[in-house]
């Protein structure tokens, strides 16, 4: 099953077509987390990883010909590049001109401040955001912007760290510390330069709820995700054992994300 999920396609143009497809060489720590999730996803079919679940509600509910902002874009998006035939556009802001120099997804790039967008009210048929709530130290005023520069009834994407992820409330209490950056490093292949501070302010259901009063929630949801605790095939079979568990029961210290699609009011 596993195999099949990462059988070739000679007509795509991504590296490795399958149920995740990648878009950039993998190092072995990354090379190792996605053979975690298609495994995950064989065993699990009703599962979907974060990316391929937004990639899939963007392909049914964005409109043809969209025009898309990515907000916090850094070096790439997986929901653009799985979705270029419905996007007539594809705009991308950062920080710093470093954090998307080898971005390649985007028609037009800007650099500037998530809580000051330089663009006119209603531009976007569709924001999207990824691994970039969890950074952000005025999350009301970029929710406020955000819903701004949409286009009425346009969609707002993203996904961010669970807060209460059992394994990032550990990480948390190293802070952004020296050990932290190792262990990034070590067990995830993450280079310091792309490990950036956290705030997690936009975090939770509950805070990500108290933002949107300006939008329609469509979805909201914490996600599993293997990957971050599977190293060999006792630390997955555990990872799977306390997923069901934790599911069973309702818990959700054991998902790693959160997945948000809010449409403006």
């Amino acid at each position: 099953m596993v195999q099949s999920l990462l059988q070739n396609n000679p007509k795509s143009k991504v590296l490795k077509p399958g149920y995740i497809n990648t878009y950039s060489e993998l190092n072995t720590k990354e090379q190792r987390q996605l053979e975690y999730k298609i495994r995950y996803k064989s065993e699990v079919p009703s599962w979907d990883e974060t990316m391929v679940y937004l990639s899939n509600y963007f392909r049914e509910y964005a409109v043809d010909n969209c025009v898309v902002l990515d907000a916090g874009c850094g070096n790439g998006n997986y929901v653009i590049d799985e979705n270029r035939k419905k996007i007539s556009w594809a705009v991308g802001i950062d920080a710093a001109e470093e954090h998307i120099s080898k971005n390649i997804c985007l028609d037009e790039k800007h650099i500037g401040d998530l809580t000051s967008l330089p663009f006119e009210n209603e531009s976007f048929d569709v924001v999207i955001s990824l691994w970039v709530l969890e950074h952000l130290a005025f999350p009301s005023k970029v929710f406020g912007e955000i819903h701004r520069v949409l286009k009425h009834g346009g969609l707002f994407m993203f996904a961010t760290p669970n807060k209460n992820y059992l394994p990032l409330v550990i990480t948390k209490m190293l802070g952004n510390s020296g050990l932290n950056n190792f262990v990034n490093q070590r067990l995830y292949g993450r280079k310091e330069e792309d490990i950036f501070k956290t705030l997690y302010l936009a975090n939770t259901k509950k805070s990500i709820w108290a933002l949107s009063d300006s939008f329609y929630i469509k979805e909201l949801r914490y996600n599993f995700d293997p990957s971050y605790t599977s190293f060999n095939n006792i630390t997955y079979a555990t990872t799977k054992i306390l997923a069901d568990v934790t599911h069973s029961l309702g818990l959700t210290f054991w998902d790693a994300h959160i997945v948000g699609v809010l449409e403006k009011r």
